[in-house]
């Protein structure tokens, strides 16, 4: 199998290609790779080829870097916006958050909280629309339940669209979760996620939880 590799690495070699390049096609360690084509000489055009597309390689990681550290500073924009709308201390403001805190997945760029309590979850769209500004045509709903008849289903569905009064357009295709009767009759409405792919949505929560609660947390930014 090795010897098969080496001349897998050494084809690849002769017809112009990087050692980086074959290291990461054949999972091998450059500096195997090194030895096994070492030997080899690329012609003038293929040394050339190699020069350009190390230059583009090179182009490309600087704009990605460069669009990593754009972002990063938005995000800390973002929150530095919600530790100043805690500092105003509205109690809406400050209950949405902690809530999310406590119940709501911790995702860089979008708001995911999910719950089985209706109250919990209409609580948390009050929240979100007077506190947020979250549009209903942001929203989209995730519903889990352990009924996998379609009829039954839709029926849940209508339930949790009457229940945050959002259009029927917002909800997903709902998911069957198998357990059992007894998780039937407890959950007979399953559990619904509300979702908000909105980066500033959540970075903002987040920074109003370190201000409210006197902590940081930069591992949130990223």
């Amino acid at each position: 199998m090795k010897k098969i590799i080496r001349d897998q690495a050494r084809e690849m070699r002769k017809s112009g290609e990087t050692v980086t390049g074959i290291a990461k096609v054949l999972n091998v360690s450059k500096g195997t790779v090194s030895l096994w084509v070492r030997d080899i000489v690329l012609t003038d055009a293929q040394v050339e080829a190699i020069r350009v597309k190390r230059s583009q390689y090179a182009a490309q990681n600087k704009g990605s870097q460069a669009n990593k550290r754009k972002f990063l500073t938005v995000r800390q924009q973002y929150q530095q916006e919600g530790r100043e709308a805690a500092r105003l201390g509205r109690p809406l403001h400050l209950a949405g958050c902690m809530l999310y805190w406590a119940e709501g997945a911790k995702s860089r760029n979008s708001f995911y909280f999910v719950n089985s309590d209706p109250h919990m979850l209409r609580f948390m769209m009050r929240f979100l629309r007077e506190e947020m500004g979250v549009q209903d045509d942001e929203i989209r709903l995730k519903i889990h339940c352990h009924f996998a008849d379609r009829e039954t289903q839709q029926t849940i569905e209508q339930y949790w669209i009457d229940l945050l009064q959002l259009p029927a357009r917002a909800v997903g295709k709902t998911q069957h979760k198998k357990g059992s009767e007894f998780h039937k009759n407890i959950l007979t409405n399953g559990v619904c996620g509300i979702a908000v792919y909105r980066s500033q949505l959540v970075q903002h929560i987040y920074g109003a939880i370190q201000e409210y609660a006197g902590f940081d947390a930069p591992e949130w930014l990223f």
